[in-house]
């Protein structure tokens, strides 16, 4: 009786969750992103022509949550950004492709509050 009522659970879940997943006209793989009860939950992914990973989101309820990061096509971060309740929320940095920082900002509810941009040779930039 357990085993039914398990695999019974099973498949309830499996009809409102799903990955979806899409692949570019050459045939790689394009994104992954999970669906509950159709809407955007836990983790999407992105990924560039060439298999390396182009962006990493969360999502709960369909909206942004959480940590999303971006990538460059070698592989190396191109930006970090927090959101809460889809808005970007808390620190967001942008890298140069070396490495190195480009710019900096705090946001709240999708408005930036402070925040700097650099140089690829880390001066701090004016304006």
């Amino acid at each position: 009786m357990k085993k039914i009522l398990i695999t019974a659970a099973l498949l309830s879940v499996s009809l409102f969750a799903e990955v979806q997943k899409k692949n570019y006209s050459s045939g790689e793989l394009k994104s992954e992103t999970n669906y509950t009860e159709g809407k955007r939950e836990g983790l999407s992914k992105g990924y560039h022509r060439n298999g390396q990973v182009k962006y990493e989101t969360n999502f709960k309820n369909n909206k942004r949550e959480g940590l999303s990061k971006s990538y460059y096509k070698d592989g190396k971060l191109k930006a970090e950004q927090n959101y809460k309740d889809g808005s970007l929320n808390g620190v967001s940095k942008q890298y140069y492709k070396s490495g190195k920082l480009k710019s900096e900002w705090t946001f709240e509810d999708d408005l930036p509050v402070s925040g700097a941009k650099y140089s690829e040779d880390g001066k701090k930039m004016e304006g």
